[in-house]
């Protein structure tokens, strides 16, 4: 009697167990469940919230996946439109016309700074903005090394030359240069990562590369920004004597300045000729929000017709060209007639003239 009793007890209290067991999972116990062994039911269990779990992965896995391929789609496409934009940016420039050495402030030699630092983008939790930064940090990098080196870069009117600490150079790319003033355009001629360089001067001594952030700062201090703003008596391109105006007389146009030119500049070619010019005003002039004392003008003229075109023109702070660049650019201007008399005549007349 006793150990009948005592079996029924055993047997209920398995029922219990397996009870248990399938209430802890959510569902109610199924008949096979309630005559197995608890401890199967406990390992079954486990094997199957294993299985969920493993199912959770693969789902978490194939969506990060999924996330990444649409990222790197999302790049390369980028990649691409970064560089169509980058090879139109330099069919722009390169129709302008090249920036003589003797007005380009970037010549010289230059300690290059590296990339500096970029703001993280918004709403990125903290560890994904240190990675992004980390990473936009390196593409920069490699970016400036590649456009100037490490350590001393020196811009020459052909190209830039990397120097080395032992003073060696390491000529990295030939290069023409656009634009002028605050803004010198680099255009790499050929067997470069990059379509063109955009460098901003924030004074004599300081620059940066726009978009990528890569720091300059000239070598020599005050004795190159004093070279670079005494601009007007550095030697031409071509090893000639500095600039030699020759006063032609007094314009009768808007500001009545004086009118002078430059002969070393005559370049002919066929029926055409350029020459540069320079406007010295008696006072300050206003060009929109500029104030300009002098300016010093490329003009093209055509010694048939009769006819000139500016081709570009930049201002400066004092008489004769000298003092800061206030202004600079190609203002795409149409051919003009020449005036019968007066100055301006007389420099078409000097560049058209044969010696």
């Amino acid at each position: 009697m006793k150990a009948r009793l005592f079996c029924r007890i055993v047997v209920a209290s398995g029922f219990v167990l397996a009870a248990l067991a399938a209430w802890s999972q959510s569902r109610p116990p199924t008949t096979e469940q309630l005559g197995r062994d608890p401890g199967a039911l406990r390992q079954e269990a486990e094997q199957q919230r294993a299985r969920e779990r493993a199912q959770q992965q693969q789902g978490s896995q194939q969506q990060a996946d999924q996330q990444w391929n649409d990222t790197l789609r999302q790049n390369q496409s980028r990649a691409a439109a970064d560089t169509a934009q980058g090879e139109a940016v330099r069919r722009s420039w390169q129709q302008r016309p090249p920036l003589a050495p003797d007005r380009n402030p970037l010549l010289g030699r230059w300690e290059s700074l590296g990339s500096g630092q970029r703001p993280a983008a918004a709403g990125l939790p903290p560890e994904l903005a240190k990675m992004a930064s980390e990473l936009i940090g390196g593409m920069t990098s490699g970016l400036c090394d590649s456009m100037l080196g490490r350590g001393t870069v020196e811009f020459r009117p052909a190209g830039v030359v990397a120097i080395g600490s032992d003073g060696r150079e390491h000529p990295m790319y030939r290069a023409e240069y656009r634009g002028g003033g605050s803004r010198v355009v680099v255009l790499p001629q050929g067997g470069t990562t990059f379509t063109h360089m955009i460098i901003d001067f924030s004074g004599p001594e300081r620059a940066m590369v726009a978009v990528v952030g890569c720091g300059l700062r000239r070598v020599g201090g005050s004795e190159g920004a004093r070279s670079m703003s005494m601009a007007t008596t550095a030697p031409a391109a071509d090893g000639a004597a500095p600039d030699q105006w020759t006063l032609l007389g007094t314009s009768a146009m808007d500001g009545h300045p004086d009118v002078y030119v430059s002969r070393s500049t005559i370049r002919r070619s066929g029926p055409l000729a350029k020459m540069a010019e320079l406007w010295d005003f008696k006072a300050p002039r206003t060009f929109g929000d500029k104030t300009v004392v002098s300016l010093r003008n490329q003009f093209e003229y055509d010694c048939v017709a009769s006819r000139k075109r500016m081709l570009w023109m930049t201002g400066f702070s004092k008489h004769m060209g000298q003092g800061a660049v206030v202004g600079s650019g190609g203002p795409n201007a149409g051919w003009v007639e020449v005036p019968t008399s007066g100055p301006l005549h007389d420099a078409w007349k000097a560049a058209c003239t044969r010696h």
